[in-house]
């Protein structure tokens, strides 16, 4: 394979942003790409932000697991509407459907988030 630029010169690497065939005196070496000119040397750093955001958000290399909040707002509904349905229902002598309803979804939705989250491996 030959340069894309110099025609009779071997390509020694491929650019990390448009992925052509770079020579060595084309070549720029940013640590954790290869590229062959400015503009592809920006795109390359930005592609390199995004994969280390991603790294963070789905708990991939040395980024801490944290608890799933729509899993922990989920678990509070329906900890917080059970017991206030509970409470109503002792206090007024007959059941409260819609709030025991209610708190009974919210907890089942804590219960299907924390497995979805679990499953597609998540850290957010």
């Amino acid at each position: 394979m030959h340069c894309f630029n110099h025609d009779g010169a071997p390509a020694v690497a491929t650019c990390k942003s448009c992925g052509r065939a770079i020579c060595r005196s084309c070549a720029t070496d940013l640590t954790f790409a290869v590229v062959c000119s400015e503009a592809c040397e920006k795109e390359a750093s930005e592609i390199n932000k995004m994969s280390a955001r991603a790294k963070r958000i789905y708990g991939l290399g040395g980024a801490k697991k944290v608890f799933p909040l729509a899993v922990a707002m989920w678990a509070m509904f329906g900890v917080l509407f059970g017991g206030f349905g509970v409470q109503l229902s002792l206090k007024r002598g007959e059941i409260e459907w819609f709030i025991l309803l209610f708190a009974a979804i919210s907890l089942v939705l804590a219960i299907a988030t924390y497995r979805r989250t679990k499953a597609l491996e998540l850290n957010c």
